[in-house]
């Protein structure tokens, strides 16, 4: 089983809720990257984090284990999670993981299967444009952490103070750049340019609506490109723009309430899905 039922206690024990809220981290990240979701969001959501399946499942032949591929990821997540979405559900991904449900979703929409009531889209640009760790995969294990942005001071301390958890990390984290990496980019239908010349698949609009969390203080995603997510819904796009950087949902006390309190009010909302306006629909900034 990929979702995780064992991250957290708090899991086991929510509240009956009508809804689920299936969560994806970051690059280098893990499900604890959601522990105390289900606290905050109380009876609005059951809270679901996911795990990646385990590279030697996914990696392409001949890999030694060591890449993974975004088709391989997301069918092994489908297949796992299937039974678990006869009940309404949202996506919520953060960074990478933002491109993972973003994927997962294009792959049941083609299937003809069950879609989420909304794709929320935590920090990362629309998947038609590249990533500022595009290629990096391949840096030493230092260049490549100073690369992150900014994480929470005890987090940052413990990885300097522990050589041997700073090589996982920087492991993981090459793992999943490399996922992000193999991702063909999704190029929108529409009349949309992404202006650096690498070639795309077009891509069908989501039939669903798309919800973005954008850190105001972001050096990996632009508020332009947290908008460009509008060429791939029909079904409309907000974003929101939250108080903090790249991880605005743990760096700080302000940011935390910020982002909660914005994510209640979207998971309070029925989705009003509008798959035969007209596109691209242009992408709300909500207040």
């Amino acid at each position: 089983m990929i979702a995780d039922t064992a991250t957290t206690s708090a899991r086991a024990e929510a509240p009956a809720a009508a809804l689920r809220l299936f969560c994806f981290h970051h690059a280098g990240g893990q499900e604890t990257a959601f522990l105390g979701w289900q606290k905050r969001l109380g009876a609005r959501a059951e809270v679901i984090p996911v795990r990646l399946p385990r590279p030697e499942d996914v990696s392409p032949e001949g890999s030694g284990g060591n890449e993974m591929s975004m088709a391989p990821v997301v069918a092994a997540i489908d297949h796992d999670i299937g039974p678990l979405l006869r009940r309404p559900f949202v996506f919520y991904g953060h960074s990478m993981g933002a491109l993972v449900a973003y994927h997962l979703t294009r792959l049941r929409q083609s299937r003809g299967r069950s879609l989420p009531e909304r794709l929320l889209i935590g920090a990362y640009p629309a998947p038609h444009l590249p990533h500022r760790l595009a290629g990096c995969a391949h840096l030493p294990d230092e260049d490549l952490l100073a690369l992150l942005p900014p994480q929470p001071a005890r987090h940052s301390l413990l990885l300097h103070r522990a050589p041997g958890l700073a090589a996982a990390a920087a492991a993981r984290l090459r793992l999943h750049l490399g996922l992000c990496d193999s991702a063909a980019p999704a190029a929108p239908s529409g009349p949309e340019r992404t202006g650096h010349g690498s070639p795309q698949r077009v891509s069908d609009p989501l039939r669903c609506p798309v919800d973005v969390f954008t850190g105001t203080s972001d050096p990996l995603v632009t508020d332009a490109e947290a908008a460009a997510w509008r060429y791939h819904t029909r079904a409309g796009c907000r974003v929101h723009r939250i108080p903090g950087g790249h991880f605005f949902t743990r760096e700080t006390p302000e940011s935390k309430d910020a982002f909660f309190h914005r994510l209640c009010s979207v998971l309070a909302q029925p989705s009003e899905w509008a798959a035969d306006a007209a596109w691209p629909m242009p992408a709300t900034v909500a207040s």
